[in-house]
């Protein structure tokens, strides 16, 4: 490679990488080029989804009483249950994950980030969702939620949230009956052992919807609705385990943490450029880039939320990316000290570098995917972050780091080359 392309290359690479610095670090106004609106780019790194440890939220445990082997599906029922009840409130980044469910007292725990009323959280994900309607001595069941299609609020005349009800064709016919029977009398709405309302009926109801009144807040309203709408629950909870994390409690974790790793990286990197020259120095680059994608990995891969246990992944990966460079790098140094050239030193030192390299980082790859599919919670992070980090380090130590210094050899002269490597010859023993 000729020097002008090599330094046509690095400045090409250069701009990419300040490029790809300032969407990932810097917040900065976009205007708007057809609405005329500023948007504000936050930056990649601050897109990436946060779990509960870090953003602060609230997580319930729910103890499953006495379950045998035959209601085992119910546990995986009841998690589809959950997870419906959950987005249909928006909270679609909630992780659900089931716990002992080899036992007879099987649980199922719920991480929220970002929840500002936990009550009504263990309404959503607490309640039975058994919806009856009944006389007013609870003698008599009319209806059931088997009976109804869809529950959602709506607003009645006078401002006041409602939850509208749809019924089947069967539901509908069961409604008309009981408001017939009822008329002048009180109907009860439970929801599990919840009466959630009375209302005297007036007259015979026909038709296939009816309405629950009334809610002086939506939230009120939705809780309810999601519960109804998302079906009852297969068994029986309680809840054993419930607490709200504080967000600051979170983010000082996270700042911590950040911090730590940023020293680290940078005593890293100046051992690296003082042990290795040019190497070490290519190195520090290669790396950079690394945290880069990771970055960015991160922020676009689907279903990733950082915690504080993924961010030890993503340390542990940066320190094997560092230890393939050295294994890399004193493989080089050996081929030098033998007697070979620059360029055939380098050859040998990837070729022999490259087999240790990556066996080590199999083995690793191999042990965060038995963690990733066994463990639940805040291993799994720990080892979705530890996959990717340790695969990129591997791809980054192989490939960028031997084409950096592709790049950089012909900005050297040829009798200072190995100098600017940091490589030398060995010395001959005296006689």
């Amino acid at each position: 490679m000729s020097k002008g392309k090599s330094i046509t290359l690095l400045s090409i690479l250069l701009v990419i990488v300040v490029a790809l610095s300032v969407l990932c670090f810097v917040p900065f106004e976009v205007p708007g080029v057809f609405n005329g609106q500023t948007y504000t780019w936050r930056g990649i790194a601050n897109t990436i989804k946060q779990g509960i440890d870090l953003k602060g939220g609230y997580y319930v445990v729910l103890s499953a009483e006495a379950v045998d082997s035959e209601q085992t599906a119910d546990i995986n029922n009841a998690v589809v249950v959950l997870r419906k009840r959950l987005d249909n409130k928006g909270y679609t980044e909630a992780t659900i994950t089931t716990q002992d469910t080899a036992t007879s007292n099987p649980k199922i725990r719920i991480e929220i980030p970002e929840v500002d009323n936990a009550n009504e959280i263990l309404q959503v994900i607490g309640s039975t969702g058994e919806l009856t309607f009944t006389d007013e001595g609870n003698t008599k069941t009319y209806l059931t939620g088997s009976d109804v299609v869809s529950a959602k609020v709506s607003m009645n005349d006078s401002g006041k949230y409602i939850v509208a009800l749809q019924f089947t064709a069967e539901g509908g016919k069961k409604f008309a009956s009981a408001t017939e029977e009822l008329t002048g009398k009180k109907m009860n709405i439970y929801l599990g052992d919840q009466l959630i309302s009375s209302p005297t009926v007036n007259s015979k109801i026909t038709g296939t919807t009816a309405s629950i009144e009334s809610y002086d807040t939506y939230d009120e309203a939705d809780a309810i609705a999601s519960v109804i709408d998302s079906g009852k629950l297969p068994l029986e909870f309680s809840v054993s385990e419930a607490q709200l994390i504080s967000a600051s409690l979170g983010q000082d974790a996270l700042k911590n943490s950040l911090l730590a790793g940023v020293i680290g990286l940078a005593v890293i990197f100046v051992i690296m450029i003082v042990c290795y020259g040019g190497l070490g120095l290519i190195s520090c680059i290669a790396l950079y880039i690394y945290a880069l994608v990771l970055i960015m990995l991160l922020a676009f891969i689907p279903g990733i939320q950082l915690t504080l246990p993924g961010i030890a992944g993503i340390l542990l990966s940066i320190g094997m990316a560092i230890d393939a460079n050295v294994v890399i790098f004193e493989r080089i140094k050996e081929e030098y000290a033998s007697g070979k050239t620059v360029t055939a030193a380098i050859q040998a030192g990837f070729n022999r570098a490259v087999i240790t390299v990556v066996d080590a980082n199999v083995t690793t790859l191999i042990a965060a995917i038995v963690l990733w599919i066994v463990c639940p919670g805040s291993v799994k992070g720990f080892a979705i972050t530890l996959f990717i980090g340790v695969l990129l380090s591997m791809i980054t130590a192989i490939f960028v780091t031997r084409w950096l210094i592709k790049l950089f050899r012909p900005l050297c002269k040829k009798e200072k080359e190995a100098k600017f490597f940091g490589l030398k010859k060995k010395e001959a023993a005296n006689d």
